[in-house]
């Protein structure tokens, strides 16, 4: 008989022995994909731009009109959303109080590279 002190240790073994085997999608690669990159949180990046002398990555949320806005080299990464790319004056929604100032400083900046990315990613598409 198995003393009562090892029995959570082989279960804890047999566990992680069976976490490992099975595979888990991959979010991000080492190095990134040159052809679609992902971001931190699953979402294809489809540009980056300088935008007030700060990275900022433009993610494509799958299946609506928005972007999602990153910093590349800054924490927190989250800035907020370009949305209604669509309608003529497309918006932009600040995620982050921290980014608040730079964000409504270089909002001009942030929805025309947003609305010029949109037409050239959707140009050829068929809907």
């Amino acid at each position: 008989m198995i003393p009562d002190r090892y029995t959570t240790r082989r279960i804890r073994a047999r566990y992680i022995q069976a976490l490992q085997a099975i595979p888990l999608p991959v979010r991000r690669t080492d190095p990134p994909d040159a052809i679609l990159p992902i971001d931190l949180s699953g979402l294809p990046i489809l540009a980056t731009e300088a935008i007030g002398e700060r990275l900022v990555q433009y993610s494509l949320v799958v299946g609506q009109t928005r972007f999602r806005l990153t910093f590349t080299d800054t924490h927190p990464a989250l800035i907020g959303h370009v949305i209604n790319l669509e309608a003529p004056r497309p918006r932009l929604v600040i995620s982050e109080p921290l980014h608040t100032e730079w964000a409504l400083a270089n909002e001009l900046a942030l929805t025309a590279h947003a609305t010029r990315i949109w037409k050239d990613r959707t140009r050829a598409c068929n809907r």
